[in-house]
């Protein structure tokens, strides 16, 4: 019996030491998705035109909207050309920039592909006397691991 009882002590032990590192390790960042929006003005490219207008969103949450840098390309049968031009988000999330006008002669279609960048973002921890936040303890900052997305418009040149 006190052998049985020895068996299920060291059992109890190593359960314990196995779990304990789970319990005490810290969690990483959050994940925080996000999605992005493009809208370019004019959409079909005529001759004349020269530039074209971009305007879009990034929605996430509020950490993640401010801040965050869009790169452009325009993709067409040929390949993929980067455009030099960047938006950095406002706070509400939304951008705009002017881009020039595709090099494809048309008719064709090419896309426009919007990416915002992946970033991490610390939040500052709560100052003595404010109310506290659930899940917040006073003076803990929280980080944020704010996720990287694509949309596309396409884009008819003649």
């Amino acid at each position: 019996m006190r052998k049985y009882f020895t068996v299920i002590a060291v059992a109890a032990l190593a359960v314990s030491l196995a779990a304990a590192p789970s319990v005490i390790a810290k969690k990483g960042p959050k994940d925080v998705g996000s999605t992005v929006t493009v809208v370019p003005v004019p959409s079909t490219i005529e001759a004349t035109t020269t530039t074209v207008a971009v305007t879009g969103n990034v929605a996430a949450s509020s950490s993640c909207r401010k801040d965050r840098t869009v790169r452009f390309s325009y993709t067409d049968s040929v390949g993929t050309t980067q455009l030099t031009e960047t938006a950095v988000t406002k706070p509400n999330g939304d951008y705009s920039v002017t881009l020039p006008k595709p090099t494809t002669t048309g008719p064709a279609s090419v896309t426009l592909i919007a990416s915002v960048d992946q970033a991490t973002r610390v939040t500052k921890g709560q100052s003595k006397g404010k109310g506290k936040k659930k899940g917040h303890a006073k003076g803990k900052a929280k980080k944020f691991n704010c996720l990287g997305s694509t949309a596309q418009a396409v884009l008819t040149v003649n």
